[in-house]
Protein backbone atom coordinates (compact mmCIF):
# COMPACT_ATOMS: atom_id res chain seq x y z
CA UNK A 1 0.00 0.00 0.00
CA UNK A 2 1.41 3.38 -0.88
CA UNK A 3 0.24 6.75 1.26
CA UNK A 4 -0.66 9.17 -0.70
CA UNK A 5 1.26 12.01 -0.62
CA UNK A 6 -0.48 14.79 -1.01
CA UNK A 7 -2.85 14.22 1.64
CA UNK A 8 -0.39 14.53 4.13
CA UNK A 9 -0.70 18.14 6.14
CA UNK A 10 3.00 19.15 6.11
CA UNK A 11 4.38 22.48 7.89
CA UNK A 12 6.95 23.24 5.95
CA UNK A 13 8.96 22.75 9.26
CA UNK A 14 13.14 23.57 7.86
CA UNK A 15 14.69 20.98 10.56
CA UNK A 16 16.19 18.25 8.91
CA UNK A 17 15.34 15.60 11.77
CA UNK A 18 12.39 13.77 12.47
CA UNK A 19 10.63 14.64 16.43
CA UNK A 20 13.26 17.78 16.91
CA UNK A 21 12.53 18.93 20.87
CA UNK A 22 14.16 20.59 23.16
CA UNK A 23 14.21 18.77 26.61
CA UNK A 24 14.65 20.98 29.25
CA UNK A 25 14.44 20.25 33.01
CA UNK A 26 11.19 21.78 35.59
CA UNK A 27 13.40 25.10 36.16
CA UNK A 28 13.30 25.38 32.18
CA UNK A 29 17.02 24.73 31.69
CA UNK A 30 18.15 23.36 28.97
CA UNK A 31 18.93 19.47 28.85
CA UNK A 32 19.82 18.20 25.89
CA UNK A 33 17.97 17.87 22.12
CA UNK A 34 15.73 15.11 21.63
CA UNK A 35 16.57 14.96 17.48
CA UNK A 36 16.32 11.80 15.30
CA UNK A 37 15.29 10.48 11.76
CA UNK A 38 14.48 7.60 10.31
CA UNK A 39 17.23 5.36 8.28
CA UNK A 40 19.70 7.59 10.34
CA UNK A 41 22.76 7.82 7.40
CA UNK A 42 25.18 7.22 9.63
CA UNK A 43 24.72 3.05 9.66
CA UNK A 44 25.32 4.05 5.88
CA UNK A 45 24.12 0.73 5.19
CA UNK A 46 21.05 -0.77 6.78
CA UNK A 47 21.22 -3.82 4.65
CA UNK A 48 24.37 -4.85 5.86
CA UNK A 49 23.74 -4.41 9.27
CA UNK A 50 21.00 -6.70 9.19
CA UNK A 51 23.72 -9.45 7.27
CA UNK A 52 26.21 -8.68 10.38
CA UNK A 53 23.31 -9.43 13.11
CA UNK A 54 21.69 -12.36 10.93
CA UNK A 55 25.79 -13.66 10.36
CA UNK A 56 26.94 -12.57 14.46
CA UNK A 57 23.73 -14.20 16.05
CA UNK A 58 23.03 -17.44 13.18
CA UNK A 59 23.03 -19.95 16.39
CA UNK A 60 21.30 -18.25 18.36
CA UNK A 61 17.37 -18.23 19.48
CA UNK A 62 16.89 -15.38 21.40
CA UNK A 63 18.79 -11.89 20.24
CA UNK A 64 18.67 -9.13 22.86
CA UNK A 65 18.03 -5.42 21.34
CA UNK A 66 17.85 -2.15 23.51
CA UNK A 67 18.07 1.43 22.16
CA UNK A 68 19.08 3.29 25.03
CA UNK A 69 17.81 7.46 24.69
CA UNK A 70 15.57 5.86 21.50
CA UNK A 71 13.40 9.34 21.19
CA UNK A 72 10.47 8.85 19.87
CA UNK A 73 11.05 5.18 18.34
CA UNK A 74 12.74 6.50 15.05
CA UNK A 75 15.96 3.93 15.39
CA UNK A 76 14.23 0.86 16.68
CA UNK A 77 11.32 1.09 13.94
CA UNK A 78 14.02 1.34 11.55
CA UNK A 79 15.44 -1.31 12.72
CA UNK A 80 12.81 -3.44 13.10
CA UNK A 81 11.40 -2.53 9.53
CA UNK A 82 14.50 -3.95 7.98
CA UNK A 83 14.94 -7.38 9.97
CA UNK A 84 10.91 -8.02 8.73
CA UNK A 85 11.98 -6.64 5.22
CA UNK A 86 15.43 -8.65 5.29
CA UNK A 87 14.79 -11.47 7.26
CA UNK A 88 10.44 -12.02 7.04
CA UNK A 89 8.60 -11.72 10.12
CA UNK A 90 9.09 -15.64 11.31
CA UNK A 91 12.62 -15.09 11.20
CA UNK A 92 12.89 -11.69 12.52
CA UNK A 93 10.76 -12.39 15.57
CA UNK A 94 13.85 -13.37 17.50
CA UNK A 95 15.28 -9.71 17.48
CA UNK A 96 12.04 -8.84 19.50
CA UNK A 97 11.00 -6.69 21.62
CA UNK A 98 13.32 -4.31 20.96
CA UNK A 99 13.93 -2.77 24.60
CA UNK A 100 13.83 0.83 23.72
CA UNK A 101 14.10 4.00 26.70
CA UNK A 102 14.89 7.49 26.26
CA UNK A 103 14.62 10.31 29.20
CA UNK A 104 12.32 12.28 27.85
CA UNK A 105 8.88 11.31 29.95
CA UNK A 106 6.46 13.11 27.36
CA UNK A 107 8.47 11.56 23.99
CA UNK A 108 7.81 8.07 25.94
CA UNK A 109 4.14 8.50 26.01
CA UNK A 110 3.85 9.77 22.59
CA UNK A 111 5.51 6.11 21.74
CA UNK A 112 3.48 4.38 23.69
CA UNK A 113 0.56 5.98 22.02
CA UNK A 114 1.51 4.55 19.04
CA UNK A 115 2.64 8.13 17.41
CA UNK A 116 5.70 8.90 15.53
CA UNK A 117 5.91 12.59 13.93
CA UNK A 118 8.37 12.39 11.27
CA UNK A 119 9.66 14.68 8.28
CA UNK A 120 9.07 14.24 4.29
CA UNK A 121 12.59 12.95 3.83
CA UNK A 122 11.74 10.12 6.26
CA UNK A 123 9.42 9.06 3.86
CA UNK A 124 11.10 8.85 1.55
CA UNK A 125 13.66 6.83 3.25
CA UNK A 126 10.53 4.74 4.83
CA UNK A 127 9.74 4.08 0.96
CA UNK A 128 13.30 3.50 0.12
CA UNK A 129 13.70 0.80 2.66
CA UNK A 130 10.61 -1.31 2.38
CA UNK A 131 10.03 -0.94 -1.81
CA UNK A 132 7.47 1.68 -1.75
CA UNK A 133 5.27 -0.11 1.25
CA UNK A 134 5.07 2.39 3.84
CA UNK A 135 1.45 1.62 4.38
CA UNK A 136 2.33 -1.77 5.65
CA UNK A 137 3.47 -0.01 8.48
CA UNK A 138 2.36 3.53 9.20
CA UNK A 139 -1.00 5.08 8.62
CA UNK A 140 -1.41 9.41 8.52
CA UNK A 141 -2.87 10.62 12.16
CA UNK A 142 -5.01 13.20 10.35
CA UNK A 143 -5.68 14.59 13.95
CA UNK A 144 -3.10 15.71 16.78
CA UNK A 145 -3.84 14.95 19.74
CA UNK A 146 -3.66 18.11 22.55
CA UNK A 147 -0.86 16.88 24.85
CA UNK A 148 1.61 16.41 21.19
CA UNK A 149 0.60 20.36 20.04
CA UNK A 150 1.63 21.35 23.66
CA UNK A 151 5.51 19.54 22.67
CA UNK A 152 6.41 21.82 20.49
CA UNK A 153 7.66 19.37 18.17
CA UNK A 154 8.81 20.20 14.86
CA UNK A 155 7.61 17.82 12.15
CA UNK A 156 6.01 17.31 8.81
CA UNK A 157 3.62 14.73 9.49
CA UNK A 158 2.21 12.49 12.50
CA UNK A 159 2.03 9.09 11.88
CA UNK A 160 0.05 6.49 13.12
CA UNK A 161 2.32 3.27 14.14
CA UNK A 162 0.66 -0.03 13.10
CA UNK A 163 0.67 -3.24 14.91
CA UNK A 164 3.71 -4.70 12.78
CA UNK A 165 6.25 -2.84 14.36
CA UNK A 166 4.77 -1.30 17.26
CA UNK A 167 4.05 -4.35 19.00
CA UNK A 168 7.80 -5.14 18.00
CA UNK A 169 9.13 -1.69 19.67
CA UNK A 170 8.86 -1.90 24.28
CA UNK A 171 9.03 1.67 25.33
CA UNK A 172 10.31 2.79 29.20
CA UNK A 173 11.55 6.16 30.45
CA UNK A 174 15.27 5.73 31.82
CA UNK A 175 18.20 7.59 31.84
CA UNK A 176 20.86 5.37 29.83
CA UNK A 177 23.46 5.00 31.83
CA UNK A 178 21.05 3.90 34.29
CA UNK A 179 19.39 1.63 31.89
CA UNK A 180 22.37 -0.73 30.97
CA UNK A 181 22.67 -1.80 34.16
CA UNK A 182 19.59 -3.95 33.78
CA UNK A 183 20.49 -5.52 29.91
CA UNK A 184 20.69 -8.99 29.09
CA UNK A 185 24.90 -9.68 29.22
CA UNK A 186 24.40 -11.91 26.36
CA UNK A 187 24.01 -11.94 22.64
CA UNK A 188 22.86 -8.29 23.08
CA UNK A 189 22.81 -5.36 20.72
CA UNK A 190 23.55 -1.88 22.88
CA UNK A 191 22.61 1.13 20.57
CA UNK A 192 24.09 3.81 22.58
CA UNK A 193 24.01 6.41 19.78
CA UNK A 194 24.13 9.76 19.35
CA UNK A 195 23.58 11.06 22.85
CA UNK A 196 27.18 10.81 24.16
CA UNK A 197 28.00 14.41 24.26
CA UNK A 198 24.42 14.66 26.60
CA UNK A 199 26.56 13.46 29.04
CA UNK A 200 28.15 16.57 30.34
CA UNK A 201 31.19 15.70 32.16
CA UNK A 202 34.33 13.01 30.81
CA UNK A 203 33.19 11.24 33.91
CA UNK A 204 29.69 10.14 32.73
CA UNK A 205 31.00 8.80 29.40
CA UNK A 206 33.68 7.01 30.94
CA UNK A 207 31.62 5.07 33.45
CA UNK A 208 28.91 3.96 31.15
CA UNK A 209 31.63 3.25 28.63
CA UNK A 210 33.26 1.05 31.63
CA UNK A 211 29.80 -0.44 32.90
CA UNK A 212 29.02 -1.79 29.37
CA UNK A 213 32.03 -3.44 28.93
CA UNK A 214 31.74 -5.14 32.48
CA UNK A 215 27.95 -5.71 31.83
CA UNK A 216 28.41 -7.77 28.26
CA UNK A 217 29.56 -10.82 27.43
CA UNK A 218 31.61 -11.74 24.37
CA UNK A 219 28.73 -12.31 21.74
CA UNK A 220 27.51 -8.98 22.28
CA UNK A 221 28.17 -5.40 20.94
CA UNK A 222 27.63 -1.68 21.71
CA UNK A 223 26.58 0.82 18.71
CA UNK A 224 27.27 4.12 18.53
CA UNK A 225 26.78 7.42 16.13
CA UNK A 226 28.63 9.87 14.07
CA UNK A 227 27.81 13.12 16.70
CA UNK A 228 29.37 10.56 19.59
CA UNK A 229 32.31 12.08 18.75
CA UNK A 230 31.79 15.12 19.09
CA UNK A 231 30.75 18.15 20.90
CA UNK A 232 34.03 17.50 23.39
CA UNK A 233 32.50 13.82 23.72
CA UNK A 234 34.83 11.11 22.19
CA UNK A 235 32.84 7.89 22.22
CA UNK A 236 35.12 5.70 20.80
CA UNK A 237 37.91 6.71 22.83
CA UNK A 238 35.95 5.66 25.78
CA UNK A 239 35.27 2.36 24.25
CA UNK A 240 38.56 1.62 23.76
CA UNK A 241 39.63 2.90 26.82
CA UNK A 242 37.07 0.36 28.37
CA UNK A 243 38.24 -2.73 26.43
CA UNK A 244 36.08 -2.63 23.28
CA UNK A 245 37.75 -3.00 20.24
CA UNK A 246 36.06 -1.83 16.91
CA UNK A 247 35.01 -4.22 14.08
CA UNK A 248 36.81 -4.07 10.95
CA UNK A 249 33.91 -4.16 8.79
CA UNK A 250 31.35 -1.21 10.53
CA UNK A 251 33.67 1.66 12.41
CA UNK A 252 30.28 2.56 14.42
CA UNK A 253 30.37 -1.09 16.34
CA UNK A 254 32.49 -2.21 19.13
CA UNK A 255 32.72 -5.41 20.75
CA UNK A 256 34.80 -7.67 23.32
CA UNK A 257 36.09 -10.15 20.61
CA UNK A 258 36.47 -8.26 16.77
CA UNK A 259 39.50 -7.43 15.20
CA UNK A 260 41.96 -6.51 17.51
CA UNK A 261 42.83 -2.50 16.96
CA UNK A 262 46.54 -1.74 16.77
CA UNK A 263 48.05 2.00 16.02
CA UNK A 264 47.62 0.99 12.27
CA UNK A 265 44.28 0.49 11.85
CA UNK A 266 41.99 3.28 12.12
CA UNK A 267 37.99 2.32 12.64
Amino acid sequence: MQINLSNINYKNSPNFSSCCRDVKDNSGKFIYRNDTSMFRQDIRNWDKFVDYLNKKFKNTDRVNIYCLASSAGDEPYSLAIKLIEKLGEKEAERYFPIIASDYDEKIIRMAKDGYLPIMDEDIDAINLHTNGRIGKYFDIAYSEPEYIKDMDILFDCLMQVKPIIRDKVKFSVGDAAEKCKIINPDNTIILARNFWPYLRGEDKRIKLANELYKKLGKNSAVIVGNYDNSDGAFATQNLYDAGFVCNPEFSIIYEKNAFPYTKTYIC
